[in-house]
């Protein structure tokens, strides 16, 4: 008898988990988005219908987000790689961003040879420097349309 064999059949998390259409312990899950368990194959295949559109959003959504920690993960090597966190760089881009003409931006072959990089990691780079703005953005505007600011401009 060994330890391997004491192991119960299916990992401890689904011993909570309940089925979607019965409330029942459930140890089988969907195999697309793995977010709704079911107790057996007669209640996924009744439950289908209203579970598609969500598990399609869902898979949607990981991709996404499975996307952008693949490109954060690159940026990270990218500004380590080439010292662009270093106070000196960090803000020649600072400036170089903003003394760029918003509607063309730095182009990324320039960006490339300014640095010593690829082109196509200086459009990994830029486009991830693009998502941070954006997303500040749009975090300030909600922050703003909460009166969450001080700032009324």
């Amino acid at each position: 008898l060994s330890l391997h064999s004491l192991r119960p059949p299916f990992h401890s998390t689904t011993m909570s988990a309940k089925c979607a259409v019965c409330g029942e312990p459930a140890p089988k899950r969907c195999s697309a988005c793995k977010s709704v368990w079911y107790c057996g194959r007669d209640h996924q295949v009744a439950d289908y219908k209203t579970h598609k559109k969500r598990c399609k959003e869902i898979v949607a959504d990981q991709a996404q987000a499975d996307s952008h920690e693949l490109h954060k993960k690159e940026f990270d090597r990218i500004r380590l790689q080439y010292g662009l966190d270093n106070p000196k760089k960090a803000e020649q881009i600072a400036e170089l961003l903003a003394n760029t003409d918003a509607n063309e931006g730095v182009s990324a072959p320039e960006f490339a040879k300014m640095f010593g990089m690829s082109t196509t990691e200086a459009v990994v780079f830029l486009e991830w420097i693009k998502v941070g703005i954006k997303f500040k953005e749009e975090t300030l505007d909600t922050a703003k349309a909460a009166g969450l600011t001080g700032s009324s401009s």
